[in-house]
């Protein structure tokens, strides 16, 4: 004769339930740890960006004073002037950046020095920029010049 009262192996609900929470852990830290990651891969791709632009003006800055024979910093309207008998460029320089007719570079300046043949200059003629950059892990700097040739001096 069979047996008609047969147990069917099977979780209780109070197992069923400890699953169920430790499931849910799990795939919490999962999006927790998944935020974190595309927050940083955002703060790398902003600050390769920032580098990129940084790159972009130093590059523009060294083609334009070699390009040109001459250069001038006007502090009223914070313009930089380089310019030749044949064409000529301008560097509006704002707060927040730095645009040209060709290009506008959205970096923040913490510092600005020119010079002209080895000394500070506040105004005038130039022949040297160093900029100094805010928003930057470790200060960035650039420095571009130009060799003088002997007109400047007529």
């Amino acid at each position: 004769m069979m047996k008609l009262n047969y147990k069917i192996n099977a979780f209780t609900l109070t197992e069923v339930m400890v699953v169920i929470v430790i499931s849910a852990i799990v795939a919490g830290l999962a999006f927790s740890v998944l935020t974190v990651v595309q927050n940083n891969m955002r703060s790398i791709g902003e600050n390769y960006e920032y580098k990129e632009q940084i790159q972009s003006l130093e590059a523009a800055l060294t083609i334009d004073f070699n390009k040109f024979t001459s250069a001038k910093w006007n502090p009223i309207e914070n313009t930089l002037e380089v310019f030749s008998p044949i064409d000529e460029r301008s560097y509006q320089f704002f707060t927040d950046s730095i645009i040209t007719p060709i290009h506008t570079y959205p970096i923040t300046i913490r510092e600005k020095e020119f010079y002209f043949e080895g000394k500070a200059v506040h105004a005038g003629s130039i022949d040297a920029i160093k900029l100094t950059f805010d928003n930057t892990r470790e200060l960035h700097r650039i420095f571009v010049f130009k060799h003088n040739d002997p007109t400047i001096h007529f």
